[in-house]
């Protein structure tokens, strides 16, 4: 009776031990995963100053959403526009607006990515620079050969077309997103306001 009984146990007993020793191995590998890597690229001072050089003054405007230009925003970008306001730096020369910058925080993979965009007056981009990068992979989204990707972009750009980079693709979804929903943001909230 003890023999049948003792074998079996020894049988648990030997799948237990290993089931933990494989899922302590494995332990490592998901904190990595998890690992807050903080790199500031740039200060806000520092974005304000690559957006608007030779301004004369920056003005900042909130601009809160209503539902009906949430469901713009949605038009263009095809994604829900979860944020109920949007904050615009507004660079100034001899009285007239040289471009508009959006500073935003957008999930790469766990983290969020701080970046700006510059627009022109006319909705297009000017400029996308990655401002905190917090992630331990991906970061290669900062290099100019992938943000120039951007420039020239508006709210009717197919914005599939950017090319993605091997080991960052949620960084490059994450950026191309928050990039799209500011030009979408800008069209609705400036270039649309007021036109019935």
């Amino acid at each position: 009776m003890c023999k049948p009984f003792s074998k079996f146990f020894s049988i648990r007993l030997s799948s237990f031990v290993f089931f933990i020793i494989c899922n302590l191995i494995s332990i490592p590998s998901i904190a990595e995963e998890k690992k807050f890597d903080l790199q500031v690229y740039l200060t806000k001072k520092q974005a304000l100053e690559i957006a608007f050089p030779g301004a004369e003054k920056i003005d900042k405007e909130i601009k809160w959403l209503t539902e009906e230009q949430k469901d713009r925003i949605k038009k263009f970008t095809y994604q829900t526009t979860r944020e109920n306001r949007f904050t615009y730096y507004i660079g100034k020369k001899n009285g007239k607006p040289m471009g508009y910058m959006v500073i935003d925080h957008i999930i790469g993979k766990s983290f969020p990515i701080t970046f700006m965009v510059v627009l022109n007056v006319d909705g297009t981009v000017r400029d996308v620079e990655i401002m905190v990068y917090r992630e331990p992979r991906g970061w290669e989204v900062k290099y100019p050969s992938f943000m120039s990707q951007f420039f020239g972009m508006s709210s009717d750009s197919d914005f599939r077309s950017i090319n993605t980079i091997t080991g960052a693709t949620l960084s490059v979804r994450a950026i191309t997103t928050g990039v799209q929903k500011a030009v979408a943001a800008y069209r609705v909230l400036y270039l649309e306001a007021g036109k019935d």
